[in-house]
């Protein structure tokens, strides 16, 4: 287990696992086109399955099993998102603010309309650790010689941050100072090196139905397998790297699952209208999942620390370490520099961003209208700004740009790691 894939390996059922074992996958919708999601990651850190609950919004990996899921079907918005799914992200500020001259009071009236009640927060001159810690949970600062954060071996002995045993690393700050958030409150740990071992994310492949509920990643399905979620002698589809079929495999033995398909060549693409119902590989082949085994470095917490990061140009492209300062390590699959996988070519209407319902040609005719840089493409898109902070989608992003002959530079990383909430950060109650 790793840091900066939250959740620990857990046998409990969640709601998700009990919606894998009553074939309803469909748990929520997306934000911008109101499309059927389901369960993706397994270990909290997609947000593909936050739903509403009476306890407030939830991710169903992490709500207990007898959590009451409202019906996503039943979403009155999903007419607007098939009209929004044949426009742009930016048709509306680009078409409807019209005529030019009333623009400004336009956006005036929508952002009166839409805003929260006004506030006058302090500037923060602080690091984010310290403000919260002094307004709210208690606050520390230790020092150590070696930090370690995440699961992986190390051959000596020093701090040790790893979310299975309850502690976060939100984020690395200047000063060799690691934020960790645990039970016990906020704390800053200063230290002379640092071994990241951060473990990995999915990879999806850039063809249509990508974001279908029944799309998992290994990881997910060995944690809804161990919850008891997979129902013997479900088909899955498999796309993995020959060094991931093993645990594939042994996945499937372990549970009586049934493996239709398993390759790394990606299929043509995922069918299904509701949830996944079949690929396209060389003719139809039924299957109840798609499993994917292709794995992203998780590395923000390297980037943050002053590492550098390049797409791959070897197979299917990831966003792997090229350099790290003299007092960071990085191990483990966080240090991998290639998926092991062919390329995909890139299909018009897959899902770069799921997050915030971005496709690949949403992209394209974005760098057409001239915004080829990342940080552009971000800001005009909305890709790479969701709860999952890019983990998903930078690398599929950022392979776009470079076929359309733009350098396809990583954005900046930014504290915090992983999405935490004003609860966690700010509250005592």
């Amino acid at each position: 287990m790793n840091a900066e894939s939250p959740g620990p390996h857990s046998s409990s059922p969640s709601a998700a696992s009990q919606a894998l074992t009553d074939g309803n996958l469909a748990i929520t919708r997306s934000f911008r086109f109101h499309r059927l999601r389901g369960p993706l990651c397994g270990r909290g850190y997609c947000y593909q399955c936050e739903m509403p609950t009476s306890r407030g919004r939830e991710l169903a990996c992490q709500a207990p099993s007898n959590t009451t899921r409202p019906s996503p079907r039943r979403d009155p918005l999903r007419p607007l998102g098939w009209i929004a799914e044949r426009f742009p992200p930016w048709f509306y500020d680009s078409q409807a603010l019209r005529p030019a001259r009333l623009r400004d009071a336009s956006l005036h009236a929508l952002r009166f309309l839409s805003a929260a009640p006004p506030l006058s927060p302090a500037p923060l001159t602080e690091p984010i650790w310290k403000v919260a810690g002094r307004r709210a949970l208690p606050f520390s600062e230790t020092s150590a010689d070696h930090v370690i954060v995440g699961s992986g071996d190390c051959p000596e002995p020093g701090y040790r941050v790893d979310l299975a045993e309850g502690s976060l690393a939100v984020g690395l700050y200047p000063d060799r100072v690691l934020g960790v958030l645990s039970v016990h409150g906020l704390t800053a740990v200063h230290f002379r090196r640092i071994t990241i071992s951060t473990g990995s994310y999915e990879r999806l492949p850039p063809i249509i139905g990508n974001d279908l509920p029944g799309v998992l990643g290994i990881g997910a399905l060995e944690v809804y397998g161990a919850a008891g979620g997979l129902r013997p002698g479900t088909r899955i589809a498999v796309w993995a790297p020959r060094h991931q079929r093993d645990r594939a495999e042994a996945c499937a033995r372990r549970h009586a699952l049934t493996i239709v398909w398993m390759d790394e060549q990606a299929p043509e693409a995922i069918l299904g209208r509701r949830r996944v119902r079949a690929i396209a590989a060389a003719g139809r082949i039924d299957c109840e999942l798609f499993v994917t085994a292709v794995r992203q470095p998780a590395i923000e917490l390297a980037l943050q620390g002053g590492a550098t990061a390049e797409l791959s140009t070897h197979g299917l492209p990831i966003l792997a370490i090229t350099g790290i300062p003299d007092w960071m390590q990085v191990t483990g699959s966080a240090a991998a520099d290639t998926s092991g996988v062919p390329d995909v070519p890139a299909q018009d209407r897959a899902f770069a961003c799921l997050c915030e319902d971005v496709r690949v040609g949403d992209l394209q005719a974005c760098i057409r209208q001239g915004f080829s840089h990342p940080e552009l493409i971000k800001r005009r898109t909305g890709a790479m700004t969701g709860p999952c902070q890019g983990k998903l989608c930078s690398a599929s992003v950022l392979a776009v740009l470079r076929e359309m002959g733009c350098a396809p530079a990583p954005i900046r990383a930014r504290p915090l790691a992983r999405p935490v909430s004003l609860r966690e950060l700010a509250a005592d109650a």
